[in-house]
Parts: structure tokens; C-alpha cells; sequence
């Protein structure tokens, strides 16, 4: 069995991710919905998914950048 890791929120594809395989995974992009909440740990140390709540889309400013 596969150990798998549960996300605060959900899954999301990362950058490094999209560049391994963009034709299948857009970073920010919600991961395939049967792994959405709980998806192998693999992938989590692989950095290629990331919580919603910890992902943060280059550019984007957040509120605490400016406080």
C-alpha cells in the first residue's frame, strides 16, 4: 500500500511539476480529484504538489508582503 498524505485544504500541482509534464499539470491547478485530499507522499516529497492554503502563484503579492 502506498502511504499517502492528507492536505489541510487540497492538493495543487506545483511549477516543478508542470515543467516535468505540461500537458497534464498546471501549476495552481487542482490535482485529479480522486487525490485531492489524499494523494500519495511520493508526490509531496517529490515537490510536486503543495497544499492550496502553502501555494502561492508567482506575482502575486500577499497581504502580509506589504505589513
Amino acid at each position: 500500500m502506498t502511504p499517502k498524505v492528507k492536505a489541510k485544504s487540497f492538493w495543487v500541482w506545483t511549477q516543478k511539476s508542470e515543467d516535468a509534464d505540461p500537458k497534464h499539470h498546471k501549476a495552481g491547478v487542482r490535482v485529479w480529484e480522486h487525490y485531492a485530499i489524499e494523494a500519495p507522499r511520493r508526490w509531496l516529497d517529490d515537490g510536486l504538489i503543495i497544499d492550496k492554503s502553502d501555494y502561492q502563484e508567482e506575482g502575486q503579492a500577499d497581504l502580509f508582503d506589504y505589513v
